[in-house]
């Protein structure tokens, strides 16, 4: 086992034990707790401290999960709490479009799926949960992408480019722009083959209580079945149902009811 390799199994064994005793910890109690030297036990948690994933009390000098630990903890709660009071919705919307439904979040420079329901027509749509979409050709993405600031999106534009996936793909940044802003107006967005030939996604938005993207909603079908012709009559689903799993899930505003017989 390489050295580098032997050190993150320590940081991580560190980490498990310090959850384990369910409080704070010295270096001698994880010394004896792990069986490794004092020394050993201060250089790891030294790093540890550093990347904010321990604490370290100042004045008793001992040792708890610091914040990135807890950041990390809520967020993969949220997530998956998200995945299973989602689902029903997303079998409403199977329902109602005849498509693949789906779910996905921001995850870094990508957006991830975390949840599918498939209908039960021959030619389905497989978006696994855990795979990733970029973000400028991706129906999801897009509707990421016009939830940001500018700065941010010129950023990972930078950082990612706009690789062409198909001949459809925007390769532009400024054409991109336009994009987003269409977005932004009409409350969805569209991947009209631009990911996959043969292949149309339509996404909304699921906003929170200050009104900001936290996931998005949508529905991909094959371009034969998911025609130019239903996108309004399929975009009217999505997005009123996106607003009501905000609506019933995320916050609570006044005249819920009015906004659930929407859908």
């Amino acid at each position: 086992m390489s050295e580098n390799v032997q050190s993150v199994e320590r940081a991580l064994d560190i980490i498990n034990t310090i959850v384990a005793a369910n409080g704070s910890l010295s270096v001698a109690e994880l010394s004896l707790a792990m069986g490794l030297a004092p020394s050993t036990i201060h250089r790891i948690l030294q790093t540890l401290t550093v990347k904010n994933y321990v604490f370290q009390d100042p004045q008793t000098k001992r040792y708890d999960i610091g914040p990135e630990i807890v950041d990390i903890s809520s967020s993969l709660y949220l997530r998956y709490d998200l995945v299973r009071r989602v689902r029903p919705y997303l079998q409403t919307l199977v329902e109602l479009t005849g498509e693949t439904a789906h779910v996905a979040q921001l995850n870094g420079a990508t957006a991830m799926y975390i949840s599918q329901v498939e209908p039960l027509s021959m030619v389905r749509m497989f978006t696994t949960p855990g795979s990733v979409a970029p973000l400028h050709c991706s129906d999801v993405g897009k509707v990421f992408l016009a939830d940001l600031p500018a700065a941010r999106i010129d950023e990972i534009v930078r950082k990612t480019g706009l690789p062409a996936r198909t001949p459809r793909t925007i390769t532009d940044a400024e054409r991109l722009g336009q994009e987003l802003q269409q977005v932004r107006h009409q409350g969805f967005a569209l991947d009209d083959e631009e990911r996959e030939v043969g292949v149309r996604c339509l996404s909304a938005g699921i906003l929170n209580g200050a009104g900001k993207v936290i996931a998005a909603l949508g529905v991909a079908g094959p371009t034969s079945r998911l025609t130019a012709e239903r996108v309004p009559e399929i975009s009217a689903s999505v997005t009123a149902l996106a607003l009501r799993v905000a609506t019933e899930l995320i916050y609570q505003p006044a005249h819920q009811d009015i906004i659930a017989e929407q859908v």
